[in-house]
């Protein structure tokens, strides 16, 4: 039988950061997509990248880059789902019943962890009774959105559907002075169904379809300083009049759409409970924009790229009511096909498919002595065979065949241990090692960057009291990381993006929440984390002159991150909720190189505020 929404619980999380968000959290001017998570996790910021449909995550000092190079650094999961690339994970949050994250490297649990950790997203599921629901949104620019979901039995206590989707859409706001329009359009289309089957008590099988259209116009992007695209007789390109007023002479377009199946097979056997999640998904995007970011009618870049991927994770585990010896292992598997197209139009484009299989088992343990103290062990093997072929165009010497090929390994240890002075009080300390595969940069023949490997130390409080109205948790971290891995982009080509390897870095900070119910309906919580990300040792050779950025901080770092919110439930169904999400400053560049225009975002904040009608 199915029943309800509870959260299936992290595994072994005593010797982790976790948080959890309720599923209430997760609706229309709060949080409607993965771009919207900023700040609910301390230390955690979602930022966006060419487009608006590819977040990109920055956590404990760790961060992504723009141009879909390498691998994630946060790990994430859809009702057990993993999603471990850079481009299809801009999934909108509808109909769900909650999102986890565990942070620090999570390898020794999970298949697709990144060395930041793993985000868990689970939605409602059907139960015997048919639900239904719906949630209508107006905004500025003309927004509006449309949810709608329900879900029951088919065949009592044997066979469940849940069905549910999205429809929403707004104008643009950004104003292209050269066409008088406001070009940066989003129209959004995403649907879900899922069918579960329990045919026997100890069985449990589901298949799961979801798929997503995404509509957009124009990338919103600002110009701040005079721009030199190309040698004389082109003129440089002058600077935009601000962020909200630019001068294009094409609006452009971005067109994504992915398709995902997954089979999810699980058997309790008492002592040991076995799952399988074998995964399907294609995405692919068609991207036109001015990539001479004027009115000038110069360049116009284009970009085709589609992922084709197969995956399995499989695990065993102890039962949940295990108490002295909680147990986990699991092998997964991910064939990643990445297919791109992309060039100037008019132009002779760079074609190249990059394919990627990663194998991995790992498995953690935790004993309990005394009923106190957990001891806990784990380790993670990882192989990645990386390859890419095709033909490009390098800006310095035209069309130029690739063909490449690498293995990348690596063995993670975990250890831990952590002391409960009371069931509802313990500390934790932790090690662990985070990897990030090598791989290859396209536009030069054998030019690989290699792995990223980083040792993680974190101490931790967690305590709860008057029956979990009132919760703390606290942690330090330390992240010490041997060939971090750093985008750089092409002073010939914008449209080039290349990894490259720092030698050394070192990110450290502190984090704290809190949670409190001090009356039957008023709920309060704060989040708040510190980093500071510098590179201790990196010869950046990028521009030609090598240049020493030892002490230069981590760019996309941001200093802090805080959330305070609050919600009152009134009378009639009503509620009222404010927010109050900081980001603090942050590099937008760490080359070191004097650029037109400012390199440093200064620490801003947002306010949300609500009131609405909810029923059941």
């Amino acid at each position: 039988t199915v029943e309800g929404v509870s959260l299936a619980p992290i595994p072994q999380a005593d010797s982790s950061a976790t948080t959890m968000i309720s599923g209430d959290e997760v609706r229309p001017g709060e949080i409607t997509s993965v771009r919207n998570l900023t700040a609910q996790t301390p230390n955690l910021t979602v930022f966006g990248a060419n487009d608006d449909r590819t977040p990109k995550f920055s956590i404990r000092g760790l961060r992504e880059n723009s141009f879909g190079v390498g691998e994630p650094v946060l790990g994430m999961y859809v009702d057990d789902v993993p999603y471990f690339d850079l481009n299809s994970r801009d999934i909108p949050l509808y109909d769900v019943a909650g999102i986890q994250f565990a942070r620090g490297e999570q390898g020794t649990l999970y298949g697709a962890s990144g060395m930041g950790g793993v985000m868990s997203i689970t939605t409602r599921q059907p139960g015997n009774d048919w639900h239904g629901s719906g949630t209508l949104s107006f905004g500025d620019d003309n927004a509006e959105s449309y949810q709608i979901g329900a879900g029951g039995a088919l065949i009592k206590d044997q066979l469940y559907l849940n069905l549910s989707g999205l429809y929403g859409f707004r104008d643009g706001y950004v104003h292209n002075l050269f066409l008088n329009d406001h070009p940066d359009t989003q129209d959004t289309l995403s649907g879900r169904a899922e069918l579960i089957w329990t045919p026997a008590e100890p069985w449990k099988i589901a298949f799961t379809a979801t798929g997503e259209r995404f509509h957009d116009g124009f990338v919103p992007t600002y110009r701040p300083g005079t721009f030199t695209f190309a040698a004389p007789p082109v003129p440089p390109v002058p600077p935009d009049p601000s962020p909200f007023a630019v001068n294009r002479n094409v609006d452009g377009f971005v067109n994504t759409a992915d398709d995902n199946q997954a089979l999810k097979i699980s058997y309790d056997a008492g002592p040991a409970i076995f799952s399988s999640v074998a995964t399907h998904r294609d995405w692919k995007q068609n991207l036109l924009q001015d990539f001479d970011f004027s009115a000038l009618p110069i360049a116009q870049g284009f970009s085709q790229p589609r992922i084709e991927q197969w995956g399995e994770e499989f695990r065993v585990k102890s039962p949940d009511s295990a108490d002295t010896f909680k147990w986990l292992a699991g092998f997964y598997f991910l064939d990643n096909d990445l297919r791109a197209n992309s060039g100037y139009v008019g132009g002779t484009p760079s074609v190249t498919d990059s394919d990627g299989q990663t194998y991995a088992g790992f498995g953690q343990g935790t004993y309990t002595l005394f009923e106190k103290l957990d001891l806990t062990a784990g380790l993670r093997a990882t192989f990645d065979d990386r390859s890419i072929h095709g033909s490009v165009v390098n800006p310095l010497g035209g069309p130029a065949p690739v063909n490449s090929s690498a293995d990348f390994s690596a063995v993670q240890p975990k250890f831990a241990v952590a002391w409960h002075f009371t069931p509802q009080t313990e500390i934790y300390a932790s090690v662990a090692q985070g990897y990030q595969s090598g791989g290859f940069n396209s536009f030069i023949n054998n030019n690989a960057y290699q792995p990223a490997r980083s040792w993680q130390y974190e101490l931790g409080l967690k305590n709860s009291c008057d029956d979990n109205k009132y919760t703390t948790q606290a942690a330090l971290f330390y992240t010490d990381t041997r060939g971090c891995q750093v985008i750089r982009v092409s002073p010939f080509d914008p449209l080039i993006a290349s990894l490259l390897n720092a030698h050394r870095a070192v990110s450290y900070g502190a984090e704290l929440e809190l949670t409190a119910k001090p009356v039957e309906d008023l709920e309060l919580s704060a989040a708040a984390g510190y980093t500071c990300a510098t590179y201790k040792n990196f010869l950046d050779t990028s521009s030609g002159a090598p240049v020493q950025l030892a002490g230069q901080p981590v760019s996309f770092v941001p200093e802090f991150t805080a959330d305070l919110s609050a919600t009152y439930h009134l009378p009639w169904h009503t509620y009222v909720r404010g927010d109050v999400i900081g980001v603090g400053r942050y590099h937008l560049d760490d080359t070191g190189a004097p650029l037109a225009g400012p390199t440093v975002q200064d620490s801003y904040e947002l306010v949300n505020l609500q009131v609405g009608f909810e029923t059941k």
